[in-house]
Order: C-alpha cells, then sequence, then structure tokens
C-alpha cells in the first residue's frame, strides 16, 4: 500500500509501476481506489474517430507526478494547468517510469471535455532492451499476458489506453513478436474501454533496430499497421510529411507528427512558433502530437505562466 499515499503528508497519490515485475503482479487493490477516474468520457462533436485530423497533447514535465499527484489537490501557488481542452483531441501523460498511470486529476479534466487519456509504456536502454527479451522474445503466452495486464489497468482506472515507446535495440527473436504484441495490446484494450486507443511512437524498425525515422515508411509501418496510430518523432521536413501521407493511405489522419515544444534538434517551429509546424502539418491532411507544452511554464517560469500560456 506504500505506494498509494506521500511519504512525508500520507496523503493518497497517484502512481506508476517501475518494472514487469510490478505490472504483471498488478492486482486492483481497493487502496488504490483513489486513482479510480470519477468522470466518465463526454460525448464530443466531431468525434474521435471522424477522418478530420486531430491534435494530440503529449505531457511530458520534470518527470512526471509533481503536484497533480496529490488526488485530494495540492497547496502550490502557481501549479501547472492545462485548460485548451476544446482544441485538443487526445492527452498523453508521459514519464520514464515503465507503467505510467495517468494521475487521476487529468483523466476526470480530459474526460469532462470529451478527451481521452493515455498512458504510457516504455522501455529503453540496456534494461528496456532485457525487458523486452523478457516478454517479446519467449512465446507469445509472455506478451500476452503483458498486453492483459496493461488492457486491465486501463480499464480499472478508466482511462483510455496507452501510447507504446520502446527506445532501445530488439533482437530478431523480439521484432518478429512485437506486431503480434501490438495488436494483441489493441484488441484488449478496444474490448475493455470503449473508444480505447493504443499509439506507437516512431523509434525502432522492422528489424529492431533503434533508428528514429521522423515519418511513416516502409521500415516501421508494420506497427502502424498493428495499432491505433503513430506520433513521428519531431525532426522532420516537409517531404517526410509526403512520404508518411502517401504511405497512410486512406489512414492519414492517424498519423501523428511529433512537434517537440522545446524545439530540440532540428525542427520546423517551436514555443510560441509551434504553430508554423502545426500548419504545414495541416496542410497534409495529418494529425499532430504537440509534445511538452508544458515548454511555457518550465522555460519562461511560474510566475507569469497563465498570461504567456494564453499567448
Amino acid at each position: 500500500t506504500a505506494r498509494y499515499f506521500d511519504i512525508k503528508t500520507t496523503e493518497p497519490i497517484s502512481f506508476y509501476l517501475s518494472s514487469l515485475e510490478e505490472l504483471l503482479s498488478w492486482q486492483p487493490d481497493s487502496n488504490g481506489d483513489f486513482n479510480i477516474s470519477a468522470v466518465p468520457l463526454a460525448k464530443r462533436q466531431p468525434p474521435l474517430h471522424s477522418k478530420r485530423p486531430r491534435t494530440l497533447v503529449c505531457h511530458d514535465m520534470r518527470g512526471g507526478y509533481l503536484d497533480d499527484r496529490f488526488i485530494q489537490g495540492s497547496d502550490t501557488r502557481n501549479p501547472y494547468v492545462f485548460y485548451h481542452w476544446r482544441y485538443i483531441d487526445i492527452f498523453v501523460y508521459f514519464s520514464h517510469h515503465t507503467v505510467t498511470i495517468p494521475p487521476v486529476c487529468w483523466t476526470n479534466a480530459a474526460h469532462r471535455n470529451g478527451v481521452p487519456v493515455l498512458g504510457t509504456f516504455i522501455t529503453e536502454w540496456t534494461d528496456g532492451e532485457k525487458m523486452c527479451e523478457a516478454f517479446l522474445a519467449g512465446g507469445e503466452e509472455a506478451y500476452r499476458a503483458v498486453s492483459e495486464q496493461l488492457a486491465r489497468i486501463a480499464q480499472h482506472y478508466r482511462f483510455d489506453g496507452w501510447l507504446v515507446n520502446m527506445e532501445n535495440t530488439l533482437s530478431a527473436a523480439a521484432v518478429r513478436n512485437l506486431p503480434s504484441f501490438l495488436r494483441h495490446l489493441t484488441a484488449q484494450v478496444h474490448s475493455a474501454v470503449p473508444g480505447g486507443l493504443v499509439i506507437w511512437y516512431d523509434s525502432i524498425l522492422q528489424n529492431g533496430t533503434l533508428k528514429w525515422q521522423n515519418e511513416l515508411n516502409e521500415e516501421n509501418r508494420v506497427f502502424f499497421d498493428a495499432c491505433d496510430g503513430f506520433f513521428t518523432n519531431y525532426n522532420w521536413k516537409e517531404e517526410n510529411l509526403e512520404r508518411s501521407r502517401e504511405l497512410a493511405g486512406l489512414r492519414r489522419t492517424d498519423v501523428y507528427v511529433g512537434i517537440d515544444v522545446f524545439g530540440r534538434g532540428d525542427v520546423i517551429g517551436s514555443g510560441f512558433d509551434t504553430d508554423k509546424s502545426l500548419r504545414l502539418i495541416r496542410q497534409y491532411g495529418l494529425s499532430a502530437a504537440i509534445f511538452a507544452p508544458g515548454w511555457v511554464y518550465e522555460h519562461l517560469g511560474e510566475e507569469n505562466f497563465l498570461q504567456n500560456e494564453n499567448k
């Protein structure tokens, strides 16, 4: 029960899982009931599954689980808040913990505004390689167990699915099972959560190499074909948009082109120029994934946050 309460204040908090073992041993526990969203997903017009380009926001800020982890609220004077729900279609809560379960305050706020919320399942570095080897390189029983647990967690805490982000090399045996894992996870989430979603991040190629493509192409489309959407890396140019649109065909709005608000690497527009990237993406009829909009708070400071956010 320790994970459900803050060590210093004993207040109930949102939590994450740090390993494959913790994921596989997770069971619903009444101590964690504070984390169950109390707000059903409101209906939106036009609905999410309509074929117009969508906007996804991926919230990654200072490691996550900050003041937002306190379920009964926090006395912070200037917390980070997000209130542009009417302009977005999907909200992803991101951290570098293996299984990021979105803090319930985000799910409640998003659902009230008709926006589905995804947690993050991440593997990275050497530990990520070992973890993927453990559940992907063997028989189907292991990867099915992982996908079933992820679907059960989303169903239990009443959020809407997962962003899957694998940033490590995979062995030939592991990558062979990866599309089947994604298909099984997607089917499980769809059956456990009405309107559930699984989105894959552009990182691994079909041969198991870790190499960001900044586009959907023949090297990574096998993963796009196995789930609901593809979130590209951020260092794209116009020709990447063209190729992604071409290959996605009728599913072009399931390609979420990444925009890093911090502007790391070679990007078209970031910070207050993020709209430049967004306009270009929309010209190609693709969806957009805005990463780390907390830039306004982190980079420009907490004091004038609301004034800057409104810009």
